[in-house]
């Protein structure tokens, strides 16, 4: 992996977390605002997606710093 490619995974990782926290915050709302459940499960469920996107975005460049270490 490249500098570039590394940068562009922490750049998009970092977008990914802007998002979820947006969608988090919308979830939020909607439960303050007394919706029921089924109004924003969907975006948590996004969220938890977006988590885990984040988390293999993350594996990944651990895998590559593990790899460029045993270079």
């Amino acid at each position: 992996m490249t500098h570039e490619q590394a940068a562009e995974l922490v750049s998009t990782a970092n977008d990914l977390l802007a998002l979820g926290d947006r969608l988090d915050a919308v979830a939020h709302a909607l439960t303050d605002e007394g919706q029921p459940q089924s109004s924003y499960q969907p975006l948590v469920d996004a969220t938890g997606h977006i988590a885990g996107a984040i988390c293999s975005t993350l594996d990944a460049l651990t895998a590559q710093s593990v790899e460029r270490r045993a270079l």
